[in-house]
């Protein structure tokens, strides 16, 4: 596959009728190159992606403002229900017309139909899909079981020759132009689903297969003296995450996201012949403590705060176990608030005396009151139905 260097579009959010360039090669191995309208695009990778899932497709909306970043609607409505709508049967859920069901959902997203916010020209609306099927209508990693593809982002350009090297010896099925800082998504299909965890049983600790399979992937694109990836974007590692949708447009640039190659006859990888010989880069990147062994009814005040302090305000600890403090009253610089004490279920920030559990974190998220005796019965409503939206039911 040659010459990939995607070449910047000149087509604007209002020149829909325009084509966008591509090369597709048929499962019979004819090809393709010129050419198609953005929804062709759609349709392209939500077939590749998802003719295959048994269970639902998470197809979202973001909208960015002026001069912001994205924000992805992907949990809840603005009344605090579940977005259902925004889950739709993958191609072997049962239903025949799936692929044209989630082209109009698609349609809708970029037609600001689920717009919060309306700008003076027009909504500002990009559309996201979830590489992974869900089990249930929900964002968060407990609704992914297992996936076909793995895949990675890289988004700077000046990035891009390691890329081309890497898949000089590995293609991949489908690469595609974000539109954004001039950078790609890459995916690789599997010849079978990779399951979305392994629990290790002498230690108890759950390991992510999918991160840790992402993970090796970014990592043998290089890394900066500090062991740290400088080509791929480690934040796109995780199991539920939602990649931007080709054939819709990037506001960041108001350009638009498109297929550079998608090739339907290049044969699925086995797991070990796609990443086998490629090395762990830490396995703390990837393994997740169990619950906390402590006397509670509730299990999900048994999660440790090193987890749900990631999963519900995505802040991730750093090596010492600290992040920033949640608490948007306290511009926190530097690290102080910890969340691997004594009490390894609750969070603490050391400097401006923050502190609670999974509930006060979930409360304090949503705008509410935090610490203790200060959550009303309607705060830890909410609060907990977010808990539960966000992990799922546990018993």
């Amino acid at each position: 596959m040659a010459d990939r260097a995607p070449a910047r579009q000149n087509e604007s959010a209002g020149a829909q009728e325009e084509g966008l360039r591509c090369r597709v090669r048929l499962a019979d191995g004819r090809m393709f190159c010129g050419e198609l309208p953005p929804w062709r695009h759609r349709a392209l990778q939500l077939g590749m992606l998802h003719a295959e899932s048994e269970g639902l497709v998470e197809l979202t909306p973001g909208t960015r403002p002026l001069a912001g970043k994205v924000k992805i609607d992907r949990r809840a409505r603005r009344d605090g229900s579940p977005a259902l709508e925004h889950f739709l049967p993958g191609g072997a859920a049962g239903s025949a017309r799936w692929l044209e069901q989630l082209l109009v959902h698609a349609q809708r997203i970029i037609d600001g139909n689920y717009a919060y916010k309306r700008f003076k020209d027009g909504p500002r609306e990009e559309a996201f899909v979830g590489v992974t099927p869900r089990t249930a209508p929900r964002g968060s990693k407990d609704a992914v079981a297992h996936t076909r593809f793995l895949w990675l982002d890289v988004d700077k350009p000046d990035r891009l020759p390691a890329l081309w090297d890497f898949l000089a010896e590995r293609p991949c099925q489908l690469l595609c132009e974000s539109a954004g800082s001039g950078g790609v998504h890459c995916y690789w299909k599997l010849s079978k689903p990779l399951p979305a965890e392994r629990v290790v049983e002498q230690t108890g600790a759950v390991v992510d297969l999918i991160e840790r399979a992402n993970l090796r992937l970014i990592h043998a694109l290089g890394s900066d003296p500090d062991g740290k990836p400088s080509v791929a974007d480690r934040q796109c590692a995780n199991r539920d995450r939602v990649m931007r949708l080709a054939g819709s447009v990037n506001w960041k640039t108001g350009g638009w996201a498109r297929i550079v190659e998608a090739d339907f006859a290049l044969e699925p990888y086995r797991l070990a012949a796609l990443v086998g010989d490629l090395p762990d880069p830490d396995v703390r990147e990837y393994t997740r403590t169990p619950l906390v062994d402590r006397d509670d009814e509730d299990p999900y005040r048994r999660i440790p705060a090193s987890e749900y302090m990631v999963q519900i305000a995505g802040l991730e600890p750093d090596r010492a176990g600290f992040v920033h403090c949640p608490n948007p009253a306290h511009p926190d610089r530097n690290p102080s608030c910890s969340v691997r004490g004594k009490r390894p279920e609750l969070w603490k920030c050391h400097a401006c005396g923050a502190a609670g559990s999974i509930y006060d974190l979930a409360s304090l998220v949503l705008g509410g009151p935090w610490g203790r005796g200060r959550l009303s019965d309607d705060a830890f409503r909410r609060a907990r139905a977010y808990v539960l939206d966000v992990f799922g039911e546990l018993t």
